[in-house]
């Protein structure tokens, strides 16, 4: 009698640890999802009517002072003069592979088809504009400090528009390092 009860307890423990092992999620197979709207809601439409509120409009303008998750404000606004004086690297230097590659990454995801590979402006789309990119391998982007590198990136200039929204703000300094690995090859180069 004693031996089937063993087994039986066994048999129970075994079942209990199948079963709790078969809920969780497990590689490519998703969470099983009783009520679907408790894991993902259903997007408002911004145009979309709604009755609740007095505008009847689904979307609302998010309260005043206000800033996204993780967002810093660019203090320089449009002032190249103070950003290339003041706006430090905090990447100053870092020219590991990682930094390079995430650099090289977002130069030619964003900059390559106006600038061109190897940054003298000769890209495919700048070679067909009416006034060319300027060449990052100048003396003249070489002569700005990194912030004004990072400032042109973020705000814009001249036919240029702002690539703050292309380029994550934590990636900016690391395409400026790419630049500037650029620029350093040109030098070389030109020896």
């Amino acid at each position: 009698m004693r031996a089937l009860e063993n087994i039986f307890m066994i048999a129970v423990a075994g079942s209990v640890a199948l079963v709790l092992t078969s809920c969780g999620p497990s590689g490519d197979k998703p969470n099983v999802e009783l009520i679907q709207d408790m894991m993902e809601t259903q997007a408002d439409k911004p145009q979309r009517f709604d009755d609740f509120f007095k505008d009847h409009t689904s979307s609302r303008v998010p309260p005043d002072h206000t800033i996204p998750v993780g967002f810093k404000p660019y203090k320089y606004g449009v002032n190249f003069d103070a950003a290339n004086k003041e706006n430090k690297n905090p990447m100053a230097g870092d020219v590991s592979v990682e930094t390079l590659m995430v650099g090289q990454k977002f130069y030619e995801t964003n900059c390559m088809v106006c600038h061109g590979m190897s940054g003298k402006g000769d890209g495919v789309v700048g070679t067909k504009m009416a006034k060319t990119p300027p060449s990052l391998v100048s003396d003249k982007i070489k002569g700005w400090n990194d912030g004004g590198i990072f400032h042109v990136i973020t705000m814009g200039q001249g036919t240029m528009g702002p690539y703050a929204s292309h380029i994550p703000q934590q990636y900016r300094w690391q395409v400026v390092n790419y630049i500037r690995q650029l620029q350093k090859q040109d030098t070389k180069a030109g020896q």
